[in-house]
């Protein structure tokens, strides 16, 4: 297992003496298109139950409780939630300036292309710790679809989410069964190999 992480003002300038001003003109009309920017984190986010404890403890306190359920929404400002599915679940939390996560996402990017889960375990992304002072920012432009074939659910700007399933590090996993109850939760980036044999065992349970 890898290491886990962790303007200026504008005015009006006078003309200099003797500057002759410009013959005002009428521009000609335009149409313009906006194109609404990415949404790099929830405005709103719904967390319900309660937190889970911070993760660090040996064994993990977490293990047999019910997770919090998460909405709010993706970068195109889609709803996306995280709740009971009937399904397995793997929650990926990640942050775009750690460089462990943006390891793990340039290694397990192209293997999940290839190898999808199977139908009984589906993944889903938290992008939290959002920071636009820190590298690779923003995150918009680097968990696409492309790179990462996961639903992205953006954190809010407080780390809300995060912190409700008691992240310590980045990047950060919890698996829950078709429930929502916690099974495992590990800080740090996990081998190829690792992720491989933890969605086949998922794909042997029932749900």
């Amino acid at each position: 297992m890898a290491a886990a992480c962790g303007a200026a003002s504008g005015g009006k300038v006078d003309p200099a003496p003797g500057t002759p001003l410009a013959t005002p003109t009428t521009a000609p009309t335009t149409t313009t298109t906006t194109t609404l920017a990415p949404l790099e984190t929830t405005e709103a986010a719904t967390i319900v139950g309660a937190a889970l404890p911070r993760f660090g403890s040996t064994p993990d306190p977490a293990v047999g409780l019910a997770a919090p359920t998460l909405a709010g929404t993706s970068f195109d400002g889609s709803t996306i939630s995280i709740e009971p599915s009937g399904k397995h679940q793997v929650v990926i939390f990640l942050a775009h300036w750690c460089p462990y996560c943006q390891g793990e996402v340039e290694d397990l990017g192209p293997y999940f292309a290839t190898t999808p889960p199977a139908d009984n375990v589906e993944v889903v992304t938290v992008s939290t710790g959002v920071d636009p002072f820190k590298p690779n920012y923003p995150p918009s432009e680097w968990l696409t679809p492309a790179a990462w074939p996961f639903p992205v659910l953006a954190d809010s700007a407080d780390g809300a989410m995060a912190s409700a399933f008691g992240l310590n590090a980045f990047p950060f996993w919890v698996i829950l069964d078709p429930g929502g109850t916690v099974i495992a939760r590990n800080a740090g980036s996990l081998p190829p190999e690792s992720v491989a044999s933890l969605f086949q065992n998922l794909s042997q349970l029932e749900g």
